[in-house]
């Protein structure tokens, strides 16, 4: 056990606390504190404890709220709720949050090392649940093959505090991240598709590493896209974009002509095109706009309903945007009045 969280609004008992585990023989890494819930789980985020002890009745997140969050999130830390005699009743209402232990009040060092020896013994058989981490794997590689981006980045964020809660060491949580990329590209070979992996830059920081693995899978993605037949697919959008950019025209729409999902448009149309669907389409019209403002027969006001936007605003905005002047000075440089 390396890391604990104590977690209390009042001041002389978190004190108290923080001293008696200090003087517990086993050299723990780390002791923490914070004054309510959402404090405490704004911790975690940045480095997770083993244990965490919280009181109940706190500001702006009490402690069973916190250990319902802690539960659901990080499934392996242990949790010790301090209570008074008066709160023991509501205390055991976080035995179905993971709670197996009450520290009640007054305590003494002698009360706080015998639990704390305890709870050393209890996380010393503690172990990562391989089949949870491969159902992750398995939810990673489904949201992989189908090209659901958000999905993949929540399946990995949940992995992500998995394995923290399921670690001992940074070191241990980045050798769970790097088994992880084997096992997922040995299922996406399993579906007919072996993609190009660059190996991950050894790092000691967690966060960093984590972030190298993100972006390995996004290329993973990429990659899949443009393997089924990316190129061809988005010139036949472009051509339909154009041949219909007067139009009001909308990313749905392009993609129920083509017979695709608008997120698998959107993702093809940049990584082909290197800008997005929006861009492409403001500038075309900008283009188009620019040419018949040049014609002096066609008034500022019509050309941007000709072109597609409902309003004369609006379509100003977008001009001086990708130009950087408005219609009509564009008018007055061309020599048009």
């Amino acid at each position: 056990m390396k890391q604990i969280l104590v977690v209390d609004d009042e001041p002389l008992i978190l004190k108290g606390l923080v001293l008696m585990i200090k003087q517990h023989p086993h050299a723990f890494e780390g002791i923490r504190t914070a004054s309510n819930g959402a404090e405490a789980l704004r911790m975690m985020e940045e480095s997770m404890p083993q244990l965490l002890f919280t009181d109940i009745r706190m500001p702006k997140m009490d402690g069973l709220e916190l250990c319902k969050q802690v539960h659901e999130k990080y499934p392996l830390i242990q949790k010790v709720i301090i209570s008074g005699y008066s709160d023991f009743s509501y205390a055991q209402q976080g035995m179905s949050f993971g709670v197996k232990e009450y520290l009640l009040k007054p305590f003494t060092p002698v009360k706080i090392h015998e639990l704390l020896n305890k709870l050393i013994a209890q996380g010393q058989h503690a172990v990562l649940s391989i089949a949870k981490y491969e159902e992750w794997v398995e939810k990673i590689v489904d949201a992989i093959w189908s090209l659901r981006i958000d999905e993949v980045e929540a399946y990995l964020e949940e992995l992500r505090l998995y394995c923290l809660s399921a670690s001992s060491s940074d070191s241990e949580f980045i050798q769970l991240l790097q088994d992880c990329l084997p096992m997922l590209m040995k299922r996406l070979s399993g579906r007919g598709f072996q993609p190009k992996l660059e190996e991950l830059a050894p790092t000691t920081d967690i966060m960093h590493y984590f972030a190298l693995l993100q972006e390995q899978i996004m290329k993973v993605i990429d990659e899949l896209a443009l393997q089924r037949g990316g190129q061809d697919l988005m010139q036949k959008a472009k051509v339909y974009m154009d041949a219909n950019l007067t139009k009001s025209l909308s990313l749905e729409d392009v993609a129920e002509y083509l017979g695709i999902t608008p997120p698998y448009l959107s993702l093809l149309f940049k990584k082909v095109f290197k800008e997005t669907f929006v861009q492409y389409r403001i500038n075309k019209r900008i283009e188009l706009a620019k040419r018949m403002l040049e014609m002096p027969h066609y008034k500022t006001n019509d050309i941007a309903y000709e072109i597609g936007y409902e309003n004369y605003p609006h379509f100003s905005r977008m001009f001086k945007k990708v130009t950087g002047l408005s219609p009509l000075e564009y008018r007055h440089m061309m020599g048009i009045k």
